[in-house]
């Protein structure tokens, strides 16, 4: 590929708010049960939290996925504290700005499915970056199921990141085409010929 076409596919992913494979955000299951949750999540005996993260996070604004399980080994529980069993997490843990705001989620056990897990940043202006927790979802074993594999796996995963301002993106743009297309003999000074 040549220097100039790179430079106009980068323009193009600026403009569109693209970013390529190695910039891709990922929200995965987390490391459970989860015994230091960040902030501290009160929960019934009997039962874990289990952490969804995300790596490569670059000003995080909004996310969703689904939780997928197998609901012969666990269940999703709603402690009926007004959370459904879905609590928001310090993106950085000891960082109470960088909670996340839980804007919704479904547990349907009968499918071993939480549904659209939804959360956003209102106390960031620009979101967070890099790696941290999204979520904790709440669950118990079925009885005798504690040493098999619930099988925790996310699905649908959208994430929204910050790309700059519009007007931003244009002035960037407009420059750099400039650049790419202005003839580089412009640099050359031209005297006239001595007589």
């Amino acid at each position: 590929m040549s220097n100039r076409a790179g430079c106009l596919k980068f323009v193009l992913c600026m403009l569109l708010g693209v970013s390529g494979p190695t910039g891709a955000a990922v929200i995965s299951v987390g490391t459970f049960p989860d015994l230091n949750p960040s902030p501290s999540i009160p929960i019934p005996a009997g039962t874990f939290l289990v952490p969804v993260q995300i790596s490569g996070a670059a000003g995080l604004q909004n996310w969703q996925f689904d939780l997928l399980f197998d609901n012969t080994v666990v269940q999703e529980v709603d402690p009926l504290d007004g959370s459904s069993g879905i609590y928001g997490a310090e993106f950085t843990p000891g960082d109470s700005n960088s909670l996340s705001f839980i804007l919704g989620g479904f547990p349907l056990n009968f499918l071993g499915l939480v549904d659209d897990v939804a959360g956003s940043y209102p106390s960031l202006v620009s979101g967070p970056s890099g790696d941290g927790i999204l979520a904790y979802i709440l669950f118990s074993f079925v009885a005798g199921q504690e040493g098999n594999n619930p099988n925790f796996t996310i699905a649908d995963a959208v994430v929204q990141q910050q790309v700059p301002e519009p007007s931003t993106l244009a002035l960037f743009a407009a420059v750099l085409l400039i650049l790419l297309f202005t003839p580089r003999r412009l640099n050359r000074v031209r005297f006239p010929k001595e007589r």
